[in-house]
Parts: C-alpha cells; sequence; structure tokens
C-alpha cells in the first residue's frame, strides 16, 4: 500500500454487490479535516496536499460519515497522516498520507552584515519560506531584531534566526560610567568603572572610582549602572 497504513477489521474487498465507498471521496474528506483543523480555507500561507491512495480499495460505502482526527502524537504540518474512520453501518478505518506545507514572510539580511554589527531597518527585509521545513527560529517582526548585534558575519539573504544576534553590549570592560544608588527617594550618582562587558539589563560589576569598593548592578538604557543601597 506505500505510504497508506490500513489497521484492523476491514476487508480490501468487499461483495460485489456492495456500494463501493469512492476513494475521491476519502480523500476529500481527509483534505477537508486539515482544511478546517488548520483554519487553512482562506490562508495563503498554508498548501495542503492529500496522498494518493490505491485504486484498488474497495470499502464499503459509509453512509453515517466519515470522522477524522489526527493520530495520537500525529504532526500538524510537514508529512503527517489523517486518521479516518467509519463507525457504521461498516465498520472500517485507514491513514491517508497528507503534506501540509506552512510559508511566513521572514527576516533575512539585505546585505552583507559584519560580526558585531547593530542592526537597523535597512539591514533588514522580508523574504517568503516554508517554515514547516525551516529546522532554524526566525523572526517576522522588524522590532525583535533592531538594536540587536550580530554574533557572526552574515551573508545576504541568510535568515537571521535568535542564534545569530545577541542585545547590543552598551558598557565594555574599563570603562567609565555613571553608578546610580537607590533606595527609595533617595538616588546618589557616582563616577565608576565597569570591570565587565555588559548589555542592557545584565548585571556587572563596577569599582567606585573615589571609595574603590566594587558593587554589583544593572545596565540601564542610559549606560548608567544601577546598585541598590
Amino acid at each position: 500500500m506505500g505510504l497508506m497504513a490500513l489497521v484492523a477489521w476491514f476487508a480490501l474487498s468487499v461483495p460485489a454487490h456492495a456500494e463501493i465507498h469512492p476513494v475521491a471521496e476519502i480523500r476529500a474528506a481527509a483534505e477537508q479535516f486539515l482544511l478546517q483543523e488548520l483554519d487553512a480555507e482562506h490562508s495563503d500561507n498554508i498548501n495542503i496536499e492529500i496522498g494518493q491512495l490505491d485504486n484498488r480499495l474497495r470499502l464499503a460505502y459509509c453512509h453515517d460519515g466519515l470522522n477524522a482526527r489526527f493520530p495520537p502524537g500525529g504532526r500538524r504540518d510537514g508529512n503527517t497522516a489523517i486518521h479516518l474512520q467509519c463507525a457504521g453501518p461498516v465498520t472500517w478505518q485507514l491513514y491517508v498520507p497528507a503534506t501540509v506545507e506552512r510559508y511566513a514572510q521572514v527576516l533575512v539580511a539585505s546585505r552583507n552584515l559584519p560580526r558585531q554589527h547593530t542592526l537597523t531597518s535597512g539591514d533588514l527585509r522580508f523574504q517568503r519560506i516554508e517554515t514547516s521545513r525551516h529546522a532554524g527560529s526566525y523572526h517576522e517582526d522588524k522590532s525583535a531584531l533592531i538594536g540587536q548585534q550580530t554574533r557572526r558575519s552574515i551573508r545576504p539573504g541568510q535568515i537571521i534566526g535568535t542564534q545569530h544576534v545577541t542585545q547590543r553590549e552598551i558598557v565594555s570592560r574599563g570603562q567609565r560610567v555613571t553608578i546610580l544608588a537607590e533606595n527609595g527617594s533617595i538616588a546618589i550618582r557616582m563616577q565608576g568603572e565597569a570591570l565587565e562587558n555588559g548589555s542592557l539589563g545584565d548585571r556587572i560589576r563596577v569599582k567606585n572610582t573615589s571609595s574603590g569598593r566594587v558593587v554589583e548592578g544593572e545596565i540601564q538604557p542610559s549606560g548608567h549602572v544601577r546598585v541598590t543601597l
């Protein structure tokens, strides 16, 4: 039967006088299930292909309608199968192979991007890809990437995934920074030296240049390092 697995209690043939369920109707039932389950009837981003069935199949006509579902652990994209079952008046079931392709407009590099480059809108463009066959991560929103820093060189047209970027480094080791010490309504600013590199939101060690005391604080959007008194 190739890709189709027939299971349990149905016969490959029925008496010659019995009404046969057309193979085309079986395939159509599987397709309709996928269209409804994946909300794909009005989407240009999902393509469904139903696999071929053996035209020699002679299954008794299912007057009560076919019940369709994904098998336990069945995939909702890529190569998958639909479990169809006739509950009566005859009883049979089979799996119909199918392929579900999903597409999306994802962000790719518009030009060569060097390592440690801070991304701008002009560095990015959209490209339609089949996401169901794409193993890595991808982004569909420019705001998720603008301001990020590349971890490595990226070639034109390359999909930019989470593994390719990191938060832009705001503070470098040895840099002069403002230490912002806060406790309720009290805020004190003092000069310090960063002892570590860091990006927005990172906690780094800084040294108070007046007292020599080393404290740990969180990097703010302004580049200040906030510590708690």
